[in-house]
């Protein structure tokens, strides 16, 4: 039992490695020039927008602070573990430690309404084996004649619990298979649309 758990645990840890790419991606989603990973030919994500057409009903500073959280993030792995050389014993040594956090709010211009926010978001990727990750991002929310933006920029994720693999925490997030690209785009897009959907609403107090 103790030897299946160890390759789970390693499997968990390699799929964040996983350097394949993912070849289609929405329009909305802008990326780097190519690069070189693991013998793959792979680019960084740089931007994500959406965009609501309609007039602001609702303050953006005060929709960000409703619905954008830059909580810390938990990270750990149990690199450390090893099995007694005696006793065949397997000891899981887990370890962990937290990054992140602060305030969300970083800019909040009354007058145009632009907001600028950091903020962080969890999602999970890996099919029948599911990971858990975690996004964290700075967020652009500039509203418009007619419409209103939501970018995400400065995107990195980390896989929040790697196994027996060291756990290297935050990179940038990319187009490889590893990084759950497409599920971080999921989770980015819930999160624009809950802000959206509050500065769209005629009322912040609900019934």
């Amino acid at each position: 039992m103790k030897h299946y758990i160890g390759i789970s645990l390693m499997l968990l840890g390699l799929w964040g490695c996983t350097a394949a790419p993912v070849k289609e991606l929405p329009e909305n989603v802008t990326l780097s020039e190519p690069q070189s990973r693991m013998g793959s030919t792979v680019r960084l994500v740089d931007a994500v927008t959406f965009e609501r057409q309609g007039a602001v009903k609702q303050s953006p500073a005060t929709c960000v602070s409703l619905n954008v959280d830059n909580s810390e993030v938990t990270l750990s792995d149990s690199s450390a573990s090893f099995v007694g050389a005696y006793t065949g014993t397997y000891y899981d040594i887990e370890s962990s430690r937290k990054e992140g956090g602060g305030a969300t709010l970083q800019h909040a211009d009354e007058e145009s309404g632009v907001v600028v926010a950091k903020g962080v978001t969890e999602y999970t990727s890996g099919g029948l084996m599911p990971i858990g990750h975690a996004a964290r991002y700075k967020l652009l929310v500039a509203p418009m004649p007619g419409k209103t933006v939501v970018q995400f920029k400065d995107i990195e994720y980390a896989q929040k619990s790697t196994g027996y693999m060291e756990n290297t925490g935050f990179q940038r997030l990319g187009t490889w298979w590893g990084s759950g690209v497409m599920d971080a785009y999921a989770a980015m897009e819930q999160q624009a649309d809950k802000v959206l959907d509050c500065i769209y609403s005629e009322s912040l107090v609900g019934e």
